[in-house]
């Protein structure tokens, strides 16, 4: 794994696009050094406090950037990002998710070679981030080096590229996989007969030790060199590295999707392919969460699952 020790060694590493699970200092800092080291080439970018003209609409917004341009027709960008219905919105009237699209097709229009996002996924629905994730694949086929920051990890690896975590002054990179490599019974646990098994998931609050019941569970998750689970919403750490979630989880219907993940396949609502290398799992929770499903771990789930 790729690690450095600043934003100047990550920008001018030869890793392609980068996502960064990140503070808004380090955020700021980064979008410094893009515009430093790629002032001449084709650069767009979009950070969270862009807003535009209140008084402008959200056509006449991306009419004005189009002409700038000179690339993509506002038009198009409105139909991609699904904008019809708000193209006579006022900009000062825009939910943050229109806001964030209208962001991201402003962006698409310069067709860039380098683009900076922070947050794209930010505050959008399923059809919303379907709309982000095939836009940034398909500008990264086409050699465009993304950098975007501010994203939780769990949607940073939604998108193609390697990510990264910021921690003390280091840009630490997240492995990843393509594979089954947990060396977990791939046919799954025997059966047990009648045998009575009582399974309970420890996890930890600042007063207490927990124990969830599986079927309570979304997924597990881990991130920063700690593993959590997902219970209703909250993310609660736990002492169980993810072979251990993996095993334990495996008889209750939970599946080993990326390296970084165990999803409840019972909460899975969607199974998306972006991109040929882009897959995605959204879940029937209430913040329809994204989970990321890795490229060698497809086929396994659709024999698996049957779907």
């Amino acid at each position: 794994m790729a690690e450095y020790a600043s934003p100047e060694e990550l920008v001018d590493s030869e890793q392609g696009s980068v996502h960064v699970e990140c503070g808004r200092d380090v955020s700021t800092a980064l979008l410094a050094v893009v515009r430093a080291r790629f002032r001449t080439r084709r650069l767009a970018f979009a950070v969270e406090t862009d807003r535009g003209s209140a008084v402008e609409t959200v056509t006449s917004h991306l009419r004005l950037y189009s002409r700038l341009a000179g690339g993509v027709h506002h038009e198009d960008a409105i139909a991609h990002f699904g904008l019809r219905d708000a193209a006579k919105l006022r900009l000062r009237d825009a939910s943050p998710a229109q806001m964030a699209l209208v962001n991201l097709a402003r962006a698409s229009l310069f067709e860039p070679e380098v683009c900076f996002l922070e947050r794209p996924l930010a505050d959008l629905d399923a059809e919303g981030r379907k709309a982000a994730l095939s836009w940034i694949a398909e500008r990264t086929e086409h050699g465009c080096r993304f950098f975007t920051t501010l994203e939780p990890m769990r949607e940073a690896l939604l998108m193609p590229g390697s990510v990264f975590w910021h921690e003390d002054g280091r840009f630490i990179e997240v492995e990843q996989d393509d594979g089954n490599e947990s060396g977990a019974d791939e046919d799954g646990p025997a059966f047990a007969g009648d045998e009575v098994r009582v399974c309970k998931i420890p996890a930890k609050t600042d007063t207490a030790t927990l124990l969830f019941d599986p079927r309570d569970i979304d997924f597990a998750e881990s991130m920063n060199k700690a593993n959590y689970v997902s219970v209703h919403g909250t993310l609660y750490p736990t002492p169980l590295t993810m072979d251990e979630l993996e095993a334990q989880l495996g008889r209750f219907g939970f599946f080993r999707c990326h390296r970084s993940f165990v999803v409840n396949v019972q909460r899975v609502a969607k199974v998306e392919r972006y991109t040929r290398n882009s897959f995605n799992l959204t879940l029937n929770d209430a913040a329809k969460t994204s989970v990321p499903l890795a490229k060698g771990r497809a086929d396994e789930m659709r024999e698996r699952y049957g779907f």
